[in-house]
C-alpha cells in the first residue's frame, strides 16, 4: 500500500492557516485527480481544495471548524487503492503535484510527477482535467456545479427535499454553511429552498427566527451565591475573516499616524448622470459609487501621495503608477475588499461592471484571494448602511481610504436659493507620514468636484 499525505498548500498572500468548513469526502472515499476534498476558510476567502492524488481516503486530520496550519496533513490516501480510468499505466491512481504533499510512508517511486501543475486551488488551473463535480443531480447522477442562491422560502424542519450532498450531506454554499453554524442552526435539519434543495441563506434566517419564536423553558432555580443566568454570554472564537480584520485594524491604528478630513457636496448632477448612463445602455448597472470610484482613479493620478505605501525598512515612499481599487464590502462572513485590478485602465461602464461582479462574488463567498489582494487604494462605502458619514480606518499598508456616506434628499443652497438636493459626505483619512494635509484635501476636493460636476470627470480623461 502506497500512502499518501496531501499537505494543506500554500493558499497564497502568506495566509499560515484554514479552518476546516466542511468535509466533501468521508474515509474509505475513493475520490478522483483534482477531486475537492475540503471547503476550507483563510482570513481572505471560502475555497474548495482539490486533492493531487487519486485513491482511497485513509483518514482526515481535523473536525469541522478545526484549524489547520500550511505544509501540514489535510487528507491521507492510499493511491494503490484506485486508479482513474484515463491515467496512465503505472502511475497507480497518483498525479503529486509540485507543492502540497509528501509520502507517508517510505517509497522508491517519485513522489512528484511531471503532470502535475503545482498549483492545487479549484479555479487556478492543473494539467489533467477534473473528472468529478462535488454535487451531483438527484437521480441520474449527472455533474452539477455549486447551486445558485434562490429567492429564500420558509424553512421547514426534516430531511431536504431533493438529492442531499456526498454521503447525506445537505447542499448548501460555504457561507450558507458558516452562516448556519453561528446561529447555531442544523442544516440537516432544514428543507432547501433553492434548486434541488440547496439551502439558502433565507431558510437559514427563517429556521433561527423559527427558533426564536418557540416558548423557551422556564430557567431552572439558581442556588445561592450562584451567577445569574442573565450574566451570561456567548463567546465566539476569533478566527478567519473577523480575526484577520481585527489583526489588520489594530496594526493600522498602531503604525499609522491617521488624520481625517472631510467634505459635503451636492450629488444631483452625479444621480442625473447616472440615470443616463443606465437609460442609454442595459449591459451594466451604473451605480452612484463606480462612477464616484471613477472620480478616484482621476484624483490618483493627479494626487500621486494618495496612491502609495510607506516602504520603512527603506525609508522610502512607494509612488505606485497603477490604480488597484479596494472596495469594502460586508458580507456574512465579516467585512472583505475585493479589489478593481488595473482601475485606471477601465472606463466608468468597466469599472461599474467589475463592481458588481466583485460584490455578488463577496456575498456568495466565491471571491478568491487573489481578487482581494493587491490594492493601492480603498473606498468605504457605509452610505449603502444608511448613514452619513464616518471615519474610516486605513486598509494597512495603504496610504488613505475613501469613505462614501448616503446619497440623500437634504435643503441646499444652490443658486442662491435653499432647494432640495442629492447631498453626499465624503471623508479621506490618509496616512501622515506619507501624505500631508494639502495634498489629502487636494484629492478629496477634486472628488468631490467630479461629484459635483461630473463634467470635470469628463475633462480629465
Amino acid at each position: 500500500m502506497a500512502v499518501k499525505d496531501f499537505l494543506l498548500p500554500d493558499l497564497g498572500e502568506g495566509l499560515t492557516e484554514a479552518e476546516i468548513v466542511t468535509w466533501l469526502v468521508a474515509v474509505g472515499d475513493v475520490i478522483e485527480l483534482n477531486q475537492a476534498v475540503a471547503e476550507v476558510e483563510t482570513a481572505k476567502a471560502v475555497v474548495e481544495v482539490p486533492s493531487p492524488f487519486a485513491g482511497r481516503v485513509t483518514a482526515l486530520h481535523g473536525d469541522v471548524g478545526a484549524e489547520v496550519e500550511v505544509g501540514t496533513p489535510l487528507v491521507t490516501i492510499d493511491v494503490d487503492a484506485a486508479a482513474p480510468a484515463d491515467a496512465p499505466s503505472g502511475q497507480a491512481g497518483e498525479v503529486a503535484a509540485n507543492a502540497g504533499v509528501t509520502d507517508a510512508v517510505p517509497s522508491a517511486e517519485p513522489a512528484v510527477d511531471d503532470a502535475g501543475s503545482g498549483n492545487v486551488l479549484v479555479g487556478y488551473g492543473t494539467t489533467g482535467a477534473r473528472t468529478s463535480r462535488r454535487r451531483r443531480a438527484a437521480g441520474d447522477g449527472s455533474s452539477t456545479g455549486p447551486a445558485p442562491s434562490a429567492p429564500a422560502g420558509p424553512a421547514t424542519a426534516g430531511p431536504a427535499p431533493a438529492g442531499p450532498g456526498p454521503r447525506g450531506r445537505p447542499l448548501a454554499k460555504p457561507p450558507v454553511r458558516k452562516l448556519a453554524k453561528d446561529l447555531g442552526i442544523d442544516l440537516a435539519a432544514l428543507r432547501g429552498s433553492g434548486p434541488e434543495g440547496v439551502v439558502t441563506r433565507g431558510d437559514v434566517h427563517a429556521a433561527a427566527r423559527l427558533s426564536e419564536e418557540r416558548p423557551q423553558p422556564a430557567p431552572a432555580a439558581v442556588e445561592a451565591g450562584s451567577p445569574s443566568p442573565t450574566a451570561a454570554a456567548d463567546r465566539i472564537p476569533l478566527r478567519g475573516v473577523r480575526k484577520a480584520i481585527a489583526d489588520k485594524m489594530s496594526l493600522s491604528r498602531r503604525e499609522i499616524p491617521e488624520a481625517t478630513s472631510w467634505v459635503d457636496c451636492d450629488a444631483t448632477a452625479l444621480w442625473e448622470l447616472r440615470q443616463e448612463l443606465n437609460a442609454s445602455q442595459s449591459a451594466v448597472a451604473v451605480s452612484p459609487l463606480a462612477i464616484i470610484l471613477r472620480a478616484c482613479v482621476a484624483g490618483l493620478r493627479d494626487f500621486p501621495g494618495v496612491n502609495s505605501r510607506l516602504d520603512v525598512a527603506n525609508a522610502e515612499i512607494v509612488l505606485q503608477r497603477h490604480v488597484n481599487l479596494g472596495v469594502a464590502a460586508q458580507t456574512d462572513r465579516g467585512l472583505v475588499v475585493p479589489v478593481i485590478a488595473d482601475a485606471h485602465a477601465k472606463s466608468t461602464l468597466q469599472i461599474a461592471a467589475e463592481l458588481n461582479r466583485l460584490a455578488a462574488a463577496a456575498r456568495d463567498g466565491t471571491v478568491t484571494p487573489a481578487e482581494m489582494t493587491g490594492g493601492t487604494f480603498t473606498v468605504s462605502n457605509y452610505g449603502s448602511f444608511g448613514v452619513d458619514g464616518g471615519s474610516p480606518v486605513i486598509n494597512f499598508p495603504e496610504a488613505a481610504i475613501l469613505g462614501v456616506g448616503r446619497i440623500a434628499d437634504r435643503p441646499w443652497v444652490h443658486d442662491g436659493e435653499i432647494r432640495v438636493r442629492k447631498v453626499v459626505q465624503l471623508s479621506i483619512a490618509f496616512d501622515h507620514r506619507i501624505c500631508d494635509g494639502g495634498e489629502a484635501a487636494g484629492f478629496l476636493r477634486f472628488v468631490a468636484d467630479c461629484v459635483e460636476s461630473p463634467t470635470k470627470l469628463l475633462s480629465s480623461l
